[in-house]
């Protein structure tokens, strides 16, 4: 496997620097729409009980959405902080150079597609990094 390109490397930090942004944006739109007062105003102040429950519903799929977002913000995050390090582009497990086409499809990848396969067997996929 060969190294990354400097324009292939620049090519990665774009893609990731606009989905960061992107990701703030979605964060922040959805941080002035979270809590009571998203619930007031779907439901209005006296509201029926099924409005109330479609709206709850609603408030728990827009704060999962942002635990989502959240996440993978944290990812692009160490993706832009290896790049800043001159590490991106090499697996965190092995230290082999990760092929363009995965980062390409991936930006975020952290392992080697041999290393991926292995962490997922061994933690079941979930992320193990500890949350704040």
């Amino acid at each position: 496997m060969t190294e990354l390109t400097a324009t292939e490397l620049q090519t990665l930090k774009d893609r990731l620097t606009r989905r960061r942004q992107d990701l703030l944006a979605m964060i922040q739109a959805g941080t002035s729409d979270a809590g009571h007062d998203n619930l007031r105003r779907m439901t209005g102040e006296v509201g029926d009980p099924g409005d109330e429950s479609t709206a709850l519903q609603q408030t728990d799929l827009n704060l999962a959405e942002m635990e989502n977002e959240v996440r993978e913000l944290r990812a692009v995050d160490r993706a832009l902080e290896r790049v800043k390090e001159g590490v991106y582009g090499y697996c965190i497990e092995c230290g082999c150079h990760i092929p363009y086409a995965r980062l390409d499809a991936y930006p975020t990848a952290e392992r080697c597609t041999d290393c991926q396969t292995r962490y997922e067997r061994l933690y079941g996929g979930r992320d193990v990094t500890p949350s704040l």
